[in-house]
C-alpha cells in the first residue's frame, strides 16, 4: 500500500521535499500542521490513490509513527521517502564522521 501511495503522489508531481510539503499543506484542511484520519482519507480519495476505505486505517497507522492519532509532516516525509541507496548512506556516514568532533 505504501508503494502505491508513493507512486501516486509522484505521478501527481509531489517530488522532493518542497513538493511533498506542498502536498501535505493541501491535505491539511484545518491548517493544524497535522493530518487526522478524516483528512488523510479525504486526501487519498482526492489524489485517487486507489486504496480501499477498509485499508485506510491500516495505512494511516503506518504513517502515524508515534501513535498520537495524527500524522505530522515529519512522519509523512519519513513514510513517503524511499530508502537511501547504500552508497549515498555511506557517503553521509563519512561526512558525519569528519564533522563530528566527539
Amino acid at each position: 500500500m505504501m508503494a502505491l501511495f508513493r507512486d501516486r503522489l509522484k505521478s501527481r508531481g509531489a517530488r522532493g521535499i518542497i513538493g511533498l510539503q506542498r502536498t501535505f499543506k493541501i491535505m491539511d484542511d484545518d491548517s493544524s500542521r497535522s493530518l487526522s484520519l478524516y483528512e488523510f482519507t479525504k486526501a487519498c480519495r482526492d489524489y485517487k490513490i486507489g486504496i480501499a476505505d477498509e485499508h485506510m486505517h491500516t495505512l494511516f497507522k503506518a504513517f502515524d509513527r508515534n501513535n498520537d492519532g495524527v500524522i505530522n509532516f515529519d512522519e509523512f516525509l519519513r513514510s513517503i521517502r524511499d530508502e537511501l541507496p547504500k552508497a549515498r548512506m555511506e557517503l553521509i556516514k563519512q561526512a558525519f564522521q569528519k564533522l563530528d568532533r566527539d
